[in-house]
């Protein structure tokens, strides 16, 4: 059923009309059997029971009322009450068919639908999601169980089912979001909607929640190897890994150009946190002008065994981050003494950020009130966790209006839905992010060789990069599938210590050949032709061989981009896995 949403205030004055007629069908019934009854005493030969006087005030609804055949002076009410019972009737009718052909018009419009945005569920994701759509100017249809008065198109039924992706229009749409909160179902519609999609010619994007941080990148992992790529894009997310790294952006530890680094404590061990400290050691490795490892105190339930598994998956924390578990409860009291501890004992590591992830959302509230120590602090310095702002933040401020006092805008409320659900993160999906990994790789690999931005230019942070780099890297992001196929490999989340892995001399070799020839197929598309010299002007480079014809020193430029594979991928949480059996 497709049905088309309203705003709850525009709702009222129609509830209240359709009221008035229901209350108008009623008092025509009571009316008729009254002035029936006082009609009827004259009339012996019609039934006086109380069903006859019931049945013939039913009847004044379609103006056929049996005993009025005879005329006669009629009594008040039932003179009011057949002019009452033909009104509502007429009301009725009119509604009918105002309701059937909005409806009508609502199918018309869907099957006209190109480009729209289709949202898979009803819980927090998808509504804010949806309301973001909304605000951007798309045309959003939102796929639920129990449809929604929220001002977008409806689409009642089941998304996992093709036929209420159909009536959805997923197949003509721009993207599709599955928010559903079981994140087993958001897999299932997007397989759905990709075997739908499978003629379509149409470019389609599919974003699909995961909840659950490790099913998430273990998904991503057998997409990225196991999928051709074709016209419909999937990507899983997860809203805290979303969240993580839109808080970090806002932080700005990359450009940050100070001679001692300010510490960071953060308070809870939940998966924001543990997505927060990956980010911001990610921020903190790029920046231009290193100085020392970045301090981190993370303290809450079974902090120590969280940061053991963390550091297994992504060993660049330990070697960007000074990193100090502390078990301990997750309330004020705690984080109030765990600060005096620091500030007496090693002065130079009380914390200049403090984060603090609890969850629910009340237990981080009240830790945030009560941690009284960590107030002392610059503008936004304390940051309070919430999966929504909503009330708790909306009560937060230093105006007249602010229910709650934000400590002079040192705390910060930050609600993880509200950073998460933007379509232009969500569009910054794994091909992205691993495109990102490529370049960041190639500038710390080239700062190891001494080089400098202003010698090289390619090493410019990732936003400032000309777009023709930037799509290099997302060519050989999509390239990491055919490259590992070919070898009989896989990509696996890194969930154990395991040896380095290393690619064998063969294998490097035949992976540099498909590299080159990948660059040399991408530059052919973009017009570059050979030449005995480079010349960006006219598009000439003397590279622009096959491999056999190529110098050494280019060969070796393929290699090293093979063999900084496995490095690309354990930034991302990734690592490589032989199918396989070894020799021993």
């Amino acid at each position: 059923m497709v049905t088309r949403g309203r705003d709850e205030l525009s709702l009222r004055p129609f509830t209240v009309f359709r009221l008035s007629f229901a209350a108008l069908a009623v008092a025509a019934v009571a009316l008729g059997c009254a002035g029936f009854r006082t009609y009827l005493r004259q009339r012996p030969e019609f039934g006086h029971g109380p069903a006859d006087l019931l049945y013939y005030s039913c009847q004044l609804f379609v103006l056929s009322a049996t005993p009025l055949d005879r005329g006669g002076p009629l009594p008040l009410a039932l003179d009011v009450a057949r002019y009452a019972a033909p009104l509502t009737t007429v009301y009725a009718l009119a509604e009918t068919v105002r309701i059937l052909g909005a409806g009508e018009l609502l199918r018309l419009r869907m099957a006209r639908l190109r480009g729209h945005c289709v949202v898979c569920g009803s819980g927090g994701t998808a509504r804010m999601l949806a309301a973001r759509l909304r605000a951007a100017g798309k045309t959003v249809v939102v796929v639920s169980a129990a449809g929604n008065d929220d001002g977008v198109l409806n689409v009642v039924g089941d998304g996992r089912r093709p036929e209420t992706l159909r009536r959805a229009g997923a197949v003509r749409a721009a993207a599709v979001y599955a928010c559903d909160e079981d994140y087993g179902d958001n897999v299932l519609i997007a397989a759905a909607v990709r075997n739908l999609a499978t003629r379509s010619r149409e470019p389609l994007r599919v974003h699909a929640a995961v909840a659950d941080q490790e099913m998430c990148t273990a998904l991503q992992a057998r997409h990225l190897v196991g999928t051709a790529q074709g016209r419909v894009r999937l990507d899983f997310f997860n809203v805290d890994v979303l969240a993580a790294r839109q808080l970090a952006a806002e932080e700005g530890f990359e450009a940050q150009d100070t001679a001692a680094p300010a510490g960071c404590l953060i308070v809870g061990v939940s998966p924001f946190a543990r997505a927060l400290l990956v980010e911001l050691a990610r921020r903190w490795r790029l920046r231009e002008h290193p100085s020392g490892p970045l301090p981190v105190t993370w303290a809450g339930d079974s902090a120590t065994a969280a940061l053991t598994a963390l550091c297994t998956r992504y060993e660049f924390l330990a070697e960007v981050c000074r990193l100090t578990p502390r078990d301990m409860p997750e309330t004020g009291h705690a984080v109030n003494e765990l600060l005096s501890e620091l500030r007496s004992a090693e002065p130079a590591t009380v914390p200049g950020r403090v984060y603090v992830c609890c969850r629910p959302d009340d237990v981080s509230l009240r830790t945030a009130l009560t941690a009284v120590r960590a107030w002392p602090t610059t503008p936004d310095g304390l940051t309070l966790q919430l999966q929504e702002a909503g009330s708790y933040g909306a009560s937060l401020g230093d105006g007249d209006t602010a229910m709650l006092d934000d400590l002079g805008g040192r705390l910060r409320p930050f609600g993880v839905l509200d950073a998460a659900c933007r379509p232009e993160l969500l569009d910054d999906d794994l091909m992205e992010q691993l495109a990102r990994a490529f370049h960041e790789e190639y500038v710390l690999a080239r700062r190891r060789h001494g080089d400098v931005v202003a010698a090289n230019p390619s090493m410019v942070p990732w936003e400032r990069l000309p777009g023709r780099l930037q799509e290099d890297n997302r060519a050989a992001a999509r390239h990491i599938g055919p490259k590992l196929r070919s070898i009989d490999c896989a990509i696996a989340p890194r969930v154990a210590p395991k040896p380095p892995f290393a690619f064998r001399d063969d294998e490097i070799g035949r992976l540099a050949v498909m590299e080159h020839r990948r660059w040399l197929a991408a530059r052919q598309r973009e017009g570059w032709t050979y030449g005995h010299v480079r010349d960006d002007t006219a598009r000439t480079r003397p590279d622009l061989v096959e491999w056999e014809l190529l110098g050494e020193s280019v060969r070796d430029r393929d290699r090293d981009a093979v063999r900084a594979l496995p490095s690309v991928l354990a930034t991302a949480g990734f690592q490589i896995v032989r199918l396989t059996p070894q020799e021993p």
